[in-house]
Protein backbone atom coordinates (compact mmCIF):
# COMPACT_ATOMS: atom_id res chain seq x y z
CA UNK A 1 0.00 0.00 0.00
CA UNK A 2 1.50 3.46 -1.24
CA UNK A 3 1.94 6.02 1.61
CA UNK A 4 0.05 8.83 1.20
CA UNK A 5 2.14 12.34 1.96
CA UNK A 6 0.78 14.49 4.54
CA UNK A 7 0.29 17.35 2.13
CA UNK A 8 -0.94 16.62 -1.31
CA UNK A 9 1.51 18.08 -3.72
CA UNK A 10 -0.40 17.00 -6.92
CA UNK A 11 -1.06 20.04 -9.35
CA UNK A 12 0.90 22.30 -7.51
CA UNK A 13 3.87 25.13 -8.61
CA UNK A 14 7.39 24.72 -7.59
CA UNK A 15 7.36 27.34 -4.92
CA UNK A 16 3.62 25.47 -3.14
CA UNK A 17 5.99 22.38 -3.32
CA UNK A 18 8.85 24.20 -1.31
CA UNK A 19 6.09 25.48 0.96
CA UNK A 20 4.51 22.25 1.35
CA UNK A 21 8.35 20.49 2.01
CA UNK A 22 8.94 22.52 4.65
CA UNK A 23 5.72 22.34 6.66
CA UNK A 24 6.62 18.25 6.39
CA UNK A 25 10.09 18.76 7.75
CA UNK A 26 9.06 21.47 10.60
CA UNK A 27 6.52 18.86 11.33
CA UNK A 28 8.48 15.79 12.07
CA UNK A 29 11.03 17.53 14.02
CA UNK A 30 8.75 19.13 16.05
CA UNK A 31 7.56 15.72 16.69
CA UNK A 32 10.61 13.80 17.22
CA UNK A 33 11.91 16.52 20.11
CA UNK A 34 8.47 16.10 21.60
CA UNK A 35 9.00 12.31 21.46
CA UNK A 36 12.64 12.67 22.91
CA UNK A 37 11.13 15.06 25.32
CA UNK A 38 8.78 12.32 26.65
CA UNK A 39 11.06 9.59 26.90
CA UNK A 40 13.06 11.49 29.76
CA UNK A 41 12.59 8.86 32.87
CA UNK A 42 11.05 12.45 34.71
CA UNK A 43 8.53 12.79 31.90
CA UNK A 44 6.95 9.38 33.18
CA UNK A 45 7.16 9.88 36.75
CA UNK A 46 5.55 13.39 35.99
CA UNK A 47 2.70 11.54 34.14
CA UNK A 48 2.71 8.74 36.35
CA UNK A 49 1.57 11.09 39.82
CA UNK A 50 -1.20 12.47 37.15
CA UNK A 51 -2.43 9.16 36.78
CA UNK A 52 -2.68 8.55 40.74
CA UNK A 53 -4.36 11.84 41.35
CA UNK A 54 -7.02 10.59 38.74
CA UNK A 55 -7.31 7.29 40.54
CA UNK A 56 -7.23 8.84 43.83
CA UNK A 57 -10.14 11.23 42.76
CA UNK A 58 -12.51 8.90 41.51
CA UNK A 59 -11.64 6.54 44.21
CA UNK A 60 -13.31 9.34 46.32
CA UNK A 61 -10.05 10.15 48.37
CA UNK A 62 -10.00 14.34 47.55
CA UNK A 63 -7.34 15.34 49.71
CA UNK A 64 -4.70 12.60 48.14
CA UNK A 65 -5.91 14.05 44.47
CA UNK A 66 -5.10 17.45 45.17
CA UNK A 67 -1.89 16.09 47.05
CA UNK A 68 -0.99 14.36 43.66
CA UNK A 69 -2.19 16.90 41.66
CA UNK A 70 0.06 19.70 43.47
CA UNK A 71 2.95 17.59 43.16
CA UNK A 72 2.30 17.33 39.33
CA UNK A 73 2.18 21.10 39.12
CA UNK A 74 5.55 21.52 41.18
CA UNK A 75 7.25 19.12 39.21
CA UNK A 76 6.04 20.39 36.00
CA UNK A 77 7.15 24.12 37.49
CA UNK A 78 10.80 23.30 38.36
CA UNK A 79 11.50 21.18 35.45
CA UNK A 80 9.52 22.60 32.39
CA UNK A 81 9.49 26.30 33.10
CA UNK A 82 12.59 28.71 32.57
CA UNK A 83 12.81 28.77 36.38
CA UNK A 84 16.05 26.62 36.46
CA UNK A 85 17.88 28.54 34.23
CA UNK A 86 16.56 32.11 35.68
CA UNK A 87 17.98 30.82 38.88
CA UNK A 88 21.18 29.73 37.79
CA UNK A 89 21.52 33.04 35.19
CA UNK A 90 21.36 35.14 38.88
CA UNK A 91 24.37 33.77 40.08
CA UNK A 92 26.39 33.50 36.78
CA UNK A 93 25.64 37.41 35.53
CA UNK A 94 27.87 39.35 37.60
CA UNK A 95 30.71 37.35 36.43
CA UNK A 96 30.27 36.49 33.00
CA UNK A 97 32.61 38.35 30.86
CA UNK A 98 32.09 40.46 27.82
CA UNK A 99 35.45 41.57 27.00
CA UNK A 100 38.00 38.97 26.93
CA UNK A 101 40.22 40.66 25.05
CA UNK A 102 40.45 43.79 28.01
CA UNK A 103 41.10 40.87 30.54
CA UNK A 104 44.36 41.98 32.27
CA UNK A 105 46.96 39.63 32.96
CA UNK A 106 47.77 38.78 36.71
CA UNK A 107 50.67 36.20 38.17
CA UNK A 108 48.76 33.24 37.71
CA UNK A 109 45.88 31.35 36.12
CA UNK A 110 44.01 29.44 38.71
CA UNK A 111 41.57 26.94 37.96
CA UNK A 112 39.61 25.38 40.14
CA UNK A 113 38.88 21.42 39.66
CA UNK A 114 35.31 19.59 39.36
CA UNK A 115 35.09 19.29 35.69
CA UNK A 116 36.57 16.18 34.92
CA UNK A 117 36.80 12.18 35.67
CA UNK A 118 39.78 10.47 34.89
CA UNK A 119 39.18 7.61 32.87
CA UNK A 120 42.31 5.64 31.68
CA UNK A 121 40.31 4.26 28.83
CA UNK A 122 39.78 7.65 26.82
CA UNK A 123 42.92 8.72 24.43
CA UNK A 124 43.16 11.97 27.09
CA UNK A 125 42.94 9.85 30.12
CA UNK A 126 39.98 11.68 31.40
CA UNK A 127 35.66 12.23 31.01
CA UNK A 128 34.88 15.77 30.64
CA UNK A 129 31.76 17.35 32.69
CA UNK A 130 29.94 20.35 31.98
CA UNK A 131 32.19 21.55 33.95
CA UNK A 132 35.33 20.95 31.78
CA UNK A 133 35.02 24.81 29.94
CA UNK A 134 37.00 25.59 33.24
CA UNK A 135 40.07 23.70 32.01
CA UNK A 136 38.99 25.15 28.36
CA UNK A 137 39.05 28.67 29.63
CA UNK A 138 42.02 28.51 31.89
CA UNK A 139 44.18 26.99 29.09
CA UNK A 140 42.98 29.72 26.50
CA UNK A 141 43.90 32.70 28.96
CA UNK A 142 47.11 30.50 29.70
CA UNK A 143 48.18 29.64 25.80
CA UNK A 144 47.04 34.01 25.66
CA UNK A 145 49.46 34.65 27.74
CA UNK A 146 47.18 36.23 30.45
CA UNK A 147 49.76 34.47 33.30
CA UNK A 148 53.17 32.82 33.17
CA UNK A 149 51.89 30.74 35.81
CA UNK A 150 48.88 28.06 35.67
CA UNK A 151 47.76 26.11 38.79
CA UNK A 152 45.12 22.92 38.52
CA UNK A 153 43.22 21.99 41.54
CA UNK A 154 40.67 19.06 41.32
CA UNK A 155 39.89 16.12 43.27
CA UNK A 156 41.23 12.61 44.31
CA UNK A 157 40.75 9.47 42.36
CA UNK A 158 41.44 5.77 41.99
CA UNK A 159 42.47 4.57 38.93
CA UNK A 160 43.38 0.20 39.49
CA UNK A 161 44.31 0.82 43.17
CA UNK A 162 46.41 4.61 42.81
CA UNK A 163 45.52 7.45 43.84
CA UNK A 164 45.63 10.38 41.31
CA UNK A 165 43.92 13.67 41.08
CA UNK A 166 42.16 16.11 38.54
CA UNK A 167 45.47 18.10 38.06
CA UNK A 168 47.90 15.33 37.80
CA UNK A 169 46.03 14.26 34.42
CA UNK A 170 45.49 18.11 33.04
CA UNK A 171 48.93 18.72 33.54
CA UNK A 172 50.32 15.70 31.23
CA UNK A 173 47.70 16.39 28.76
CA UNK A 174 48.77 20.50 28.67
CA UNK A 175 52.81 18.82 28.34
CA UNK A 176 51.55 16.18 25.86
CA UNK A 177 49.67 18.73 23.67
CA UNK A 178 52.65 22.03 24.28
CA UNK A 179 49.70 24.08 25.33
CA UNK A 180 51.66 27.36 26.58
CA UNK A 181 55.45 28.49 27.87
CA UNK A 182 55.24 28.95 31.21
CA UNK A 183 54.95 26.48 34.23
CA UNK A 184 52.48 24.25 35.43
CA UNK A 185 51.46 23.41 39.01
CA UNK A 186 49.54 21.33 40.70
CA UNK A 187 47.74 22.03 44.24
CA UNK A 188 47.61 18.02 45.30
CA UNK A 189 44.76 16.24 46.12
CA UNK A 190 41.81 18.67 46.89
CA UNK A 191 38.27 17.72 48.16
CA UNK A 192 36.96 21.03 48.47
CA UNK A 193 37.11 24.59 47.21
CA UNK A 194 38.65 25.88 50.92
CA UNK A 195 41.38 23.49 50.53
CA UNK A 196 41.97 24.57 46.81
CA UNK A 197 42.23 28.48 48.62
CA UNK A 198 44.20 27.34 51.65
CA UNK A 199 46.82 25.74 49.44
CA UNK A 200 46.70 28.84 46.75
CA UNK A 201 47.46 31.10 49.99
CA UNK A 202 50.59 29.10 50.11
CA UNK A 203 51.74 28.92 47.08
CA UNK A 204 51.68 32.38 46.24
CA UNK A 205 53.39 33.18 49.38
CA UNK A 206 55.90 30.80 47.95
CA UNK A 207 56.16 32.24 44.79
CA UNK A 208 55.72 35.73 45.27
CA UNK A 209 52.66 36.43 43.56
CA UNK A 210 50.42 39.16 44.12
CA UNK A 211 46.96 38.73 41.88
CA UNK A 212 45.25 35.38 39.74
CA UNK A 213 42.84 35.40 37.45
CA UNK A 214 40.48 32.86 39.38
CA UNK A 215 38.66 30.46 36.87
CA UNK A 216 35.94 28.44 37.87
CA UNK A 217 31.86 27.93 36.68
CA UNK A 218 29.94 31.37 36.79
CA UNK A 219 27.56 29.96 39.10
CA UNK A 220 30.51 28.49 41.49
CA UNK A 221 32.05 32.29 41.55
CA UNK A 222 29.98 33.97 44.46
CA UNK A 223 31.23 31.70 46.73
CA UNK A 224 34.63 30.76 45.48
CA UNK A 225 35.54 34.81 45.17
CA UNK A 226 34.54 35.73 48.60
CA UNK A 227 36.46 32.87 49.62
CA UNK A 228 39.74 33.64 48.06
CA UNK A 229 39.27 37.71 49.35
CA UNK A 230 38.34 36.70 52.85
CA UNK A 231 41.69 34.39 52.70
CA UNK A 232 43.74 37.88 51.73
CA UNK A 233 43.86 37.12 47.91
CA UNK A 234 43.74 39.41 44.98
CA UNK A 235 41.57 37.37 42.34
CA UNK A 236 40.06 38.46 39.13
CA UNK A 237 37.03 36.55 38.44
CA UNK A 238 37.22 34.65 35.11
CA UNK A 239 33.53 32.89 35.14
CA UNK A 240 32.64 29.97 32.42
CA UNK A 241 30.59 27.46 32.21
CA UNK A 242 27.24 29.84 32.06
CA UNK A 243 24.84 27.08 32.05
CA UNK A 244 21.71 29.00 33.26
CA UNK A 245 22.47 31.82 30.94
CA UNK A 246 22.67 29.53 28.08
CA UNK A 247 19.82 28.00 28.57
CA UNK A 248 17.99 31.53 28.40
CA UNK A 249 19.46 31.29 24.79
CA UNK A 250 17.27 28.38 24.05
CA UNK A 251 14.27 28.61 21.18
CA UNK A 252 12.09 26.51 23.74
CA UNK A 253 12.47 27.85 27.19
CA UNK A 254 8.82 26.36 27.88
CA UNK A 255 8.14 22.79 27.23
CA UNK A 256 5.44 20.63 27.60
CA UNK A 257 7.23 17.83 29.45
CA UNK A 258 9.56 18.51 32.59
CA UNK A 259 13.41 17.66 32.10
CA UNK A 260 15.54 16.54 34.58
CA UNK A 261 18.31 18.56 33.10
CA UNK A 262 16.76 21.61 34.60
CA UNK A 263 16.01 19.43 37.68
CA UNK A 264 19.76 19.01 37.75
CA UNK A 265 20.19 23.17 37.48
CA UNK A 266 17.88 23.67 40.35
CA UNK A 267 20.11 21.09 42.40
CA UNK A 268 23.16 22.99 41.38
CA UNK A 269 21.65 26.23 42.52
CA UNK A 270 20.38 24.69 45.70
CA UNK A 271 24.25 22.98 46.18
CA UNK A 272 26.00 26.73 45.88
CA UNK A 273 23.18 28.40 48.14
CA UNK A 274 23.46 25.83 51.02
CA UNK A 275 27.45 26.44 50.58
CA UNK A 276 27.15 29.21 51.31
CA UNK A 277 25.66 29.30 54.13
CA UNK A 278 27.46 26.85 55.20
CA UNK A 279 30.95 28.29 54.58
CA UNK A 280 29.38 31.95 56.48
CA UNK A 281 28.64 29.62 59.03
CA UNK A 282 32.75 28.56 59.89
CA UNK A 283 33.97 31.85 59.20
CA UNK A 284 35.40 31.05 55.69
CA UNK A 285 33.50 33.79 53.68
Amino acid sequence: MTKQPIFPSVGLSFPDRLIEWCLIQMVDLRLSKLLDAALDPLAWIWLGVLWWGIRCWRSGSKSRAVTAWSLFALIWCLGATPLSATLLAQLEKPYAIGDWEGLPKADAIVCLGGGLHPQPLETLSFSASDASDRYLTALDLYHRGHASHLVFGGGTFRIQGEAISEGEVLKAWVERWGLGNGEVHLLGRMTTTRDECVEVKALMEEQGWQRILLVTSAWHMQRSLALFEKAGIEAIPVGCDLKGMTSSLGAHPWRIFPSSGRFSDIHVYLHEKVGQVYYRMRGWI
